[in-house]
């Protein structure tokens, strides 16, 4: 690596594009640096966005030979303390599973009695066909007219 990327002015070119690309304010104190090859440095920078606790901005600055230094990309990694999603899991092993504790709950579920099947059954009759149901309401309601008496006045 070379001595030069390590200058001070290259620390605050990094911090320079870290916030160019964080929102305002969202970039901290300078946690360090880490070498990660010839002639490229990551600088790190902590985050400061409620969303991102924990997280840090990592600017990697490259510098050749004679050459000005140039940032090959900002990004935002999470840190040691962060809250980070958990590792992602193929759809056909989170189906598996599923399909693994419905079996388990269905035969869990046939092993156990109701408390009154009698009861059950009862409440759970057919209703009538739809045109019986009208014919019924029909049949009450003209009854329920002959009962009333016609007003005084009325023809």
């Amino acid at each position: 690596m070379l001595k030069r990327l390590k200058k001070p002015q290259h620390q605050s070119f990094a911090e320079k594009a870290a916030k160019e690309f964080a929102p305002a304010g969202g970039v901290g104190k300078f946690l360090g640096t880490v070498d990660e090859e010839t002639n490229v440095v990551s600088y790190r920078f902590q985050a400061i966005m409620k969303e991102y606790l924990g997280w840090e901005w990592n600017v990697v600055v490259f510098q050749a030979k004679k050459a000005d230094p140039t940032i090959s990309e900002v990004v935002l990694l999470p840190g040691k303390e962060s809250i980070v999603a958990p590792d992602w899991v193929p759809w056909s092993e989170r189906r598996a599973d599923l399909e693994k504790s419905e079996a388990k709950d269905l035969a869990v579920s046939d092993l156990e009695k109701t408390e009154d099947p009698e009861a059950d059954a009862e409440d759970t009759g057919k209703r009538p066909p739809l045109g019986k149901r009208l014919r019924k309401r029909l049949i009450k309601k003209q009854d329920s007219n002959k009962a009333k008496k016609p007003r005084k006045g009325a023809k």
